[in-house]
């Protein structure tokens, strides 16, 4: 009898060792599925990127790529302190800015003595961070929540087209973005995981990213303090030797970024053009009833979204917000099932919320600021896609809700491509880049130039030249001069630049310029002596 007992315990306690070896077996074929699926949207993102690498900056954010550009340029040309960033386009001089932390352009800079000065360094340094951006943003998924919705995340967020524009734009925008994902993804495993490493990293990417773009620091602080809450307090450890340890690591990711924008504020205010990045952006500017006049700029939002998103990316993030998100899954080597944050994404978005309320109009503005919103749009619209999957599977079958979800993807990626094609990628300044060019050939390396592009404000004429000089108005007239240029006031101010040694005049459009501005092109026309004449352009000799 006692045999038979003995022999039956251990029947008994073999089954449960069965079940938890088939359940890592089925663990470890799901992550080989994920780690394919992931191989296979990598590509599938930098493919999407590379298109047209090598195009100037001439595209729908020329005059920010070209301004990006040109203080590359001066890095390049020797200008090294990268606590000074320099522009060509206000005249002879030392020109600083008061702007973002220089990643990307001491980064292309730096390139350029390697592989040559040439427009797809800056476009390449940008992919490069836009597909790094894909895998963290897949790694952080997986981490709050599994490997399915993490394959499906990394998806979106790689066809979406909102993504493909700004992560292959010569911006800060995409390294900061690649930067944050990725801080926000160390900082979910360091409080997982106990070591210490992952924090130290967290701490080094997010202080770099939060200065590369300020604005990431604002959007993301809020789904890292709900990662710290939710996840201390599964552990019970709010109260620990832990919580000292984050916040140690946040004073020494916050205090340098807070020193540094003071430090761009000051110059801004102590060199010329006496100018700040961002300065249209903020409510306290323009008040609040201005923003209420608008409706919020929330019209303009979405038809900025209807080509940025989509409207299926829309619809499925709308969906999202409102579903309960998964339970996180441990994989084979961690034990993290207590340690979740599941609603992560959903206080992603609601720190995008909050930046939008204060800083809505250069939201709208300035379209690439809302691709801080692709990583919580690209995760909501994978757990509505998953969602939609699952019930799929339950009526028809798992071959037909894969087969749905692939369709929609495609149909998302489809539309996607067609509005770049229709809007983002069309080459919006090449009458400036073709100005600039032929300022080029016919100037002086100490000639100064004033340009006038299709966009007033566009450096893109500037930038090609190689040359220093103006853009037309000049900056310190912003912005009521981009309203609307009076005849009277435009000749003022070009008076002005002839007294600072102006040597050369050119605009695009001549036709358009000409019925515009009839006083003014009637006293160029008077006091400058024509010297090119093309249907894109005309460039006038200013007279000594």
């Amino acid at each position: 009898m006692f045999k038979y007992l003995v022999s039956a315990f251990e029947n008994t306690v073999q089954i449960p060792r069965f079940l938890r070896s088939l359940k890592i077996k089925m663990q470890i074929k799901q992550s080989k599925a994920s780690t394919y699926g992931l191989i296979l949207v990598l590509i599938v993102a930098a493919l999407l990127r590379l298109y047209k690498v090598d195009q100037p900056f001439i595209d729908a954010v020329s005059w920010r790529q070209s301004d990006t550009a040109t203080i590359a340029d001066n890095f390049y040309q020797g200008n090294w302190n990268i606590f000074y960033p320099k522009v060509s386009w206000n005249g002879p001089g030392d020109q600083v800015v008061g702007y973002e932390f220089q990643t990307i352009t001491y980064l292309a800079a730096l390139l350029y003595r390697i592989v040559g000065h040439h427009d797809w360094v800056g476009r390449l340094i940008a992919i490069a961070f836009g597909v790094w951006g894909v895998f963290a943003f897949y790694q952080l998924v997986r981490r709050v929540w599994n490997g399915k919705h993490a394959v499906v995340g990394a998806a979106v967020l790689a066809v979406l087209p909102g993504s493909i524009y700004v992560d292959r734009s010569f911006l800060p925008d995409p390294v900061m973005l690649s930067l944050v994902i990725t801080s926000t993804w160390l900082l979910v495993t360091y409080l997982q995981s106990d070591r210490l490493h992952y924090l130290i990293l967290a701490s080094l990417t997010g202080m770099l990213g939060f200065l590369t773009k300020v604005s990431g620091l604002i959007v993301v602080s809020i789904p890292m303090l709900y990662a710290i809450a939710a996840i201390l307090s599964q552990k019970q450890r709010l109260r620990s030797k832990q919580l000292v340890l984050i916040i140690a690591a946040g004073s020494i990711t916050v205090i340098p970024v807070i020193a540094y924008y003071v430090w761009a504020i000051y110059l801004s205010r102590t060199y010329p053009p006496y100018y700040a990045a961002a300065g249209e952006y903020w409510v306290w500017k323009f008040g609040l009833l201005h923003f209420l006049e608008r409706y919020y700029f929330l019209p303009k939002l979405f038809s900025q979204l209807r080509w940025f998103w989509t409207l299926p990316i829309i619809l499925l993030t709308l969906i999202g917000l409102f579903l309960r998100p998964p339970a996180s899954q441990p994989s084979v080597s961690s034990q993290n099932s207590a340690s979740q944050a599941p609603w992560l994404f959903h206080a992603w978005m609601l720190g995008f919320g909050l930046y939008y309320a204060i800083a809505a109009q250069g939201l709208v503005i300035n379209t690439t600021n809302l691709n801080l919103a692709n990583p919580a749009a690209a995760a909501l619209t994978a757990l509505s896609l998953m969602k939609i999957a699952t019930w799929v599977n339950r009526v028809v079958g798992a071959r037909t809700a894969f087969a749905l979800m692939v369709a929609i993807l495609l149909m998302v990626g489809g539309l996607g491509q067609r509005a770049l094609h229709g809007f983002a990628f069309r080459p919006w300044a090449e009458d400036g880049y073709k100005l600039g060019l032929a300022l080029r050939q016919i100037s002086q390396p100490d000639d100064l130039v004033v340009t006038v592009a299709a966009t007033p404000g566009d450096t893109v004429a500037v930038y090609y030249s190689q040359r220093r000089g103006w853009v037309f108005p000049p900056v310190n007239t912003w912005p009521e001069t981009l309203i609307k240029l009076k005849d009277d006031e435009g000749i003022r101010l070009l008076e002005a630049l002839m007294s600072k040694r102006a040597d050369w005049f050119g605009f695009v459009k001549p036709q358009q310029f000409a019925s515009g501005y009839p006083k003014l092109f009637s006293y160029i026309e008077q006091n400058f002596d024509r010297y090119l004449v093309k249907p894109e352009f005309v460039i006038y000799r200013i007279r000594a």
